[in-house]
């Protein structure tokens, strides 16, 4: 059975100082995990550049 929270992706990258704290403050503030925060903000500005992610699911 597919496990819709569970991710098989890893995905990283290099960031600014401070950044980091400031997701882990912003996810707290949302009851969110830090990796659960990101993942929604990334999906929100897709949406607003006019990428529809789901169009890429089970791309591999």
């Amino acid at each position: 059975m597919d496990d819709p929270t569970r991710f098989e992706q890893l995905v990283q990258f290099c960031a600014p100082t401070g950044l980091s704290e400031a997701i882990d403050g912003a996810a707290r503030l949302k009851w969110q995990s830090k990796s659960e925060y990101i993942r929604q903000s990334v999906i929100v500005r897709l949406k607003a550049d006019g990428i529809d992610p789901r169009q890429f699911a089970g791309v591999a």
